[in-house]
C-alpha cells in the first residue's frame, strides 16, 4: 500500500483528520519533487565539457 492509499484509508476511518492526511501528502509530494529536480536538472546542468585548442 502506498502513501496515498494509506492517507485515503486513514481519512475514511477518521474523517476529522483530513487536514493531517493532506499535510502528509503535501510533504511527500514536495520531497518527491525536490528529488526529481535534483536528479534530472541540477546534476545535468553542472556537467561541463572543456576542449584544448
Amino acid at each position: 500500500m502506498n502513501l496515498h492509499e494509506e492517507c485515503l484509508l486513514r481519512y475514511l476511518k477518521i474523517p476529522d483528520e483530513l487536514s493531517y492526511s493532506t499535510e502528509i501528502l503535501k510533504l511527500n509530494n514536495f520531497i518527491l519533487e525536490k528529488k526529481f529536480i535534483s536528479k534530472n536538472f541540477v546534476a545535468k546542468s553542472l556537467t561541463f565539457s572543456y576542449t584544448d585548442e
